[in-house]
């Protein structure tokens, strides 16, 4: 989904968010709109993404200006042709918010007797849609929302990404699906202090547990035997919008079950003494400290590049604790 926002304290905020058709990007268009904002939606799924425009007219909201486009996030180009509309219609671009993705494709560890079964290549297009989409639609977001940003009366920029429990946790088989979720993770943590102190652009990801959407087909039935706490699609997009829209929250993975949002940054840093131990989470501050100045063109040895300290935010609507 992608949205152009204006409204919530959205007054004259434009968002732009990416995987609108169904699921948790669908319920946060819903509430988008519903707090007067003036939205331009995107998805691949056209028949879909015209859905829910359809569903916010039925529901008197057709006056927010919802605009529907044709995105695929695995294309730079369409991806940069997203946001250039954006900047045509409303003129800046406040807010991003990226809720596409797709789960496991197999073929990866099939099993295989000899070194002739695994000729072929397997598939990458987890990793082109989830991480690669992340990246393009960060990359792009931060350009877009610099554009005239000087004569803009409100400063308040964010990025917002959705990954997964599979970006923190343990997820057997989901091979690419993990490795392409832990990186949305890794692209926040990498770039929260550069994106902060170079651009003022504040960026979060949220990290949601089980939620009643498509993508929990194959394990709804254990889900419900187990009597395992189960998100809402309504309650993830809560906070979602909580992280877009409230300034003092900034370099946070926020993982959400039962409804309910955990800060994790909070819970491993500090921790980090107990499970690394003391002296080595002293020294390890102390360098990320000093690589925490390394730019975003220095070609040294230093680009393993810290996350830096983030900015401690308040909580937001739910529970605040530690993963």
């Amino acid at each position: 989904m992608l949205a152009i926002a204006h409204g919530l304290p959205f007054n004259d905020v434009a968002d732009v968010s990416l995987g609108c058709a169904q699921g948790i990007g669908r319920g946060t268009v819903r509430q988008l709109c519903q707090a007067g904002a003036r939205l331009v939606i995107a998805d691949l799924n056209d028949a879909k993404g015209q859905d829910v425009v359809e569903s916010l007219e039925k529901f008197g909201q057709e006056q927010r200006h919802v605009t529907y486009m044709h995105v695929d996030v695995s294309s730079y180009d369409s991806v940069l042709a997203l946001f250039k509309s954006a900047l045509d219609l409303h003129g800046r671009v406040d807010m991003a918010i990226h809720c596409a993705g797709i789960t496991e494709i197999g073929g990866w560890f099939a099993p295989g007797t000899d070194i002739a079964s695994v000729t072929t290549p397997p598939t990458t297009k987890v990793l082109e849609v989830n991480l690669f989409g992340s990246l393009y639609f960060t990359h792009v977001a931060v350009a877009a929302m610099g554009h005239n940003r000087a004569a803009q009366s409100s400063d308040n920029k964010s990025i917002t990404l959705v990954s997964s429990i599979a970006g923190f946790k343990e997820s057997p088989g989901l091979f690419t699906y993990s490795a392409s979720k832990h990186g949305i993770v890794g692209l926040m943590r990498s770039s929260r202090a550069y994106l902060h102190s170079t651009r003022n652009v504040r960026i979060n990801v949220i990290c949601p547990w089980a939620t009643d959407t498509q993508m929990i087909g194959g394990v709804r039935d254990i889900w419900t035997q187990n009597s395992l706490p189960m998100n809402d699609p309504d309650d993830v997009a809560r906070i979602i919008l909580q992280c877009a829209v409230d300034a003092t929250i900034h370099g946070k993975a926020v993982y959400v079950a039962d409804g309910k949002g955990f800060d994790i940054e909070e819970g491993l840093d500090r921790s980090e003494p107990d499970w690394l131990g003391e002296k080595q989470a002293r020294d390890l501050a102390k360098g990320q400290a000093a690589l925490g100045t390394v730019s975003d063109s220095d070609t040294s040895l230093a680009c393993i590049i810290s996350n830096g300290p983030s900015v401690q935010g308040s909580a937001w609507t739910g529970n605040k604790g530690s993963q």
